[in-house]
């Protein structure tokens, strides 16, 4: 490990003044950029760091990327090293204007974007929406052929990418297998001090909290009968991605919709079954983005999903001792993790006037129960709030940012503008569960990979878990008794 990585205070990024391209090019095409005199220094130096072969942290509307120039491959791999990430997990390249997405696509005699693309950039670029695109220089088969591209919409974001004037790779600036940082602080606790690691941008809160939606459109048929598969559900809704291909195709059904390869139900409520939180397809080709074959977003303590009964019927791949009471379910943990220490101290992440939470604060404090400490953070009303929390909620919880057991979210600095970590923190994590509309795909399937804890890091392969057992850590919870 360096000496600290510094911190770079971006507060005047939401004064970026970004101007699109002029009529009859494409908005995006080339857009100037308007950038505050006291923002610029910080800029210059990030985008010194980029060009010579190092990684910066920089803030996405999504979460904070660990960025490195997309044309070094030695600095690509500094990426991987940094994060302890496996090899064969690919990266997304940023862009900052579509001039700089035509350098990474094969030639225009070769291959032009389809109506369908075009038409997805124009809804949804900038924003939080990765497009799979054809490589021009692919390695042989069976490695991908594709390279994953989106247009971030952070404004810091952008005006990195143009001052440096480099496609960046940056997958989330955190140990592989951590819960993304959302926060500049969240990076600095994880990565402060890594070799190659230049700086980190601190452009406040990240406003969607959960990773892009990944999509491959390569498929489908401006006649019809082809496919569109979202690899990756994320900060864009599936339902977004299949109302505009249906107003590309001029009618619904035209093209089929798939997640993760299979078909997606649209307007699902809360499955019966949660095998898809924990399981991906299998397939023997290397994965072409990431979030295809790697369990991860995992906290330093085990993580235990609750599936309320009123909102989810109980699941047929349960066993029998995975369904309970809210009491049941604060019994059954503490005999679980036994007297070592107590009281034992859990976390709750919850969303708002929701019955799980209320009676698990209830069953905590009953006499004759368990001695529990229950920390409670509210996931806010529904999954669009619950995205920009989660990963914060986990990393409060597990310890670095507690004080005795209590959130604390201003915490003491020590003169650098660094927080000071705590060792105190939850035994455990519970997350209540939500349906899959919305954010709520990519919600639930984080939450699912979060599943076990433990703090793994390098990632794990899907059908792999963690130190949590029984009903691979989920409980139907009856709210209703």
């Amino acid at each position: 490990m360096s000496a600290n990585t510094p911190i770079l205070p971006c507060p005047s990024s939401s004064s970026i003044i970004i101007t699109p391209t002029s009529p009859p090019s494409h908005p995006l095409q080339s857009p100037t950029f308007s950038i505050p005199p006291s923002l610029q220094p910080h800029l210059d130096t990030a985008a010194s760091h980029l060009r010579a072969g190092r990684t910066v942290a920089f803030p996405t509307e999504t979460v904070y990327g660990l960025g490195a120039s997309s044309l070094n491959s030695d600095a690509t791999r500094l990426i991987y090293k940094i994060k302890n990430r496996p090899s064969d997990n690919p990266l997304i390249m940023h862009v900052s204007s579509l001039d700089m997405l035509n350098r990474l696509l094969p030639p225009p005699e070769t291959y032009r974007p389809s109506k369908l693309y075009l038409a997805l950039m124009s809804a949804f670029w900038p924003g939080p929406l990765t497009l799979l695109f054809p490589s021009p220089d692919p390695p042989p088969p069976p490695a991908p052929q594709t390279n994953a591209i989106r247009m971030p919409s952070h404004p810091l974001a952008l005006a990195l990418i143009h001052t440096a004037d480099l496609p960046v790779s940056a997958p989330s600036a955190n140990s592989s297998g951590r819960p993304s940082p959302t926060q500049a602080i969240h990076v600095y606790n994880d990565l402060n001090g890594a070799e190659g690691l230049g700086c980190i941008l601190d452009g406040g809160d990240c406003g969607v909290g959960v990773e892009s939606t990944v999509v491959n459109g390569l498929n489908w048929k401006e006649a019809g009968g082809g496919f569109v598969d979202v690899l990756r559900p994320g900060g864009l809704g599936v339902e977004e991605i299949a109302r505009t291909v249906a107003a590309v195709d001029g009618r619904q059904g035209a093209t089929r919709i798939l997640v993760h390869g299979k078909p997606w139900l649209p307007n699902a409520v809360a499955s019966t079954s949660t095998a898809h939180l924990t399981s991906k397809p299998k397939t023997d080709l290397p994965p072409s983005t990431p979030g295809m074959k790697y369990r991860h977003y995992s906290p330093g303590v085990p993580v235990y999903l609750l599936l309320p009964s009123n909102t989810f019927s109980r699941p047929t791949d349960l066993p029998q001792e995975a369904e309970t009471s809210a009491r049941g379910l604060l019994r059954s943990l503490a005999t679980r993790y036994g007297k070592a220490h107590r009281p034992l101290r859990f976390g709750l992440l919850h969303y708002d006037s929701s019955p799980i939470s209320q009676q698990l604060i209830e069953s905590s404090t009953e006499d004759g129960d368990p001695a529990v400490q229950l920390t409670p953070l509210s996931l806010g009303a529904d999954a669009t709030s619950a995205a920009q929390r989660l990963f914060g909620g986990m990393l409060k919880l597990e310890g670095r940012q507690l004080v005795n057991g209590v959130v604390a979210d201003n915490i003491a600095t020590n003169g650098d503008s660094h927080a000071v970590a705590s060792d105190r923190g939850v035994d455990a994590i519970l997350i209540e569960g939500c349906t899959d509309e919305g954010l709520g795909l990519a919600v639930m399937e984080r939450v699912g990979k979060a599943v076990g804890g433990g703090g793994v890091t390098g990632g794990l392969a899907n059908g792999q878990v963690g130190a949590v057992t029984g009903g691979n850590g989920r409980f139907w919870v009856d709210v209703t008794t």
